[in-house]
């Protein structure tokens, strides 16, 4: 639906979250061509037009992965992973339910994950927001492993009319503050690399309003 009749205000959003300037955004997905479809395994790397990769996904991942709700390419060759939230509870996934050898996989490249991305040793990226961090998982694998140009962006939308608590704009905040704390994330090459995005969808001037909240970054080298 937002990309479909706000498109300019995601890119907008998201090109401001990290600083890029004069790139056009290419949804991908979900778009009308093929019903609005989310994409997963090997298909979402087929929709983003990704090849030439060091590591194979289905060596990296077990079947059945994220489910990607938005993906985009821009004009200088960006990709762009998009997570999208209506309510708080949604961010809550207490583990995954795969099988135990497809667990043991994934337990393995979590723990990968969390030290590419510098995070604190302490954090458990396991549970509960195990959904959180398998995303930020395939962000480590695109442009870490792969050094692909890849980013990942997490969309909340506040005060969404067809959710049984809708959640404000500052409570988005404060849970984006609070899960960043669980995971242990910090500034780190990997961080600079995600970002989330508050949608408002209390109508103003007939047109939602959204706002970045990225990482807290460290001072430049």
């Amino acid at each position: 639906m937002m990309v479909r009749e706000y498109p300019g205000l995601l890119d907008t959003a998201i090109a401001e979250a990290f600083g890029w300037q004069a790139t056009a955004i290419d949804w991908r997905s979900p778009i009308q061509d093929d019903d609005y479809a989310e994409y997963y395994d090997q298909a979402f790397l087929d929709r983003l037009l990704v090849n030439d990769l060091t590591m194979p996904l289905d060596e990296f991942w077990p079947k059945s992965g994220p489910r990607w709700d938005g993906l985009a390419r821009t004009s200088d060759d960006k990709l762009i992973l998009i997570e999208a939230k209506a309510h708080i509870d949604e961010a809550v996934d207490y583990r995954s339910k795969a099988s135990d050898d497809a667990l043991r996989r994934i337990k393995q490249r979590l723990d990968e994950a969390k030290t590419a991305f510098r995070a604190s040793n302490d954090a458990c990226w396991h549970a509960p927001l195990y959904q959180m961090a398998n995303r930020l998982a395939h962000l480590y694998y695109l442009a870490g492993i792969n050094k692909k140009d890849a980013y990942l962006v997490f969309i909340d939308f506040a005060n969404a009319p067809d959710v049984p608590q809708p959640a404000s704009q500052e409570e988005w905040q404060g849970a984006t503050r609070l899960a960043h704390k669980c995971l242990g994330l910090k500034d780190s090459k990997l961080a600079r690399r995600v970002a989330t995005v508050i949608v408002n969808l209390n109508y103003g001037n007939g047109q939602p309003s959204a706002g970045a909240y990225a990482l807290p970054r460290s001072a430049q080298p």
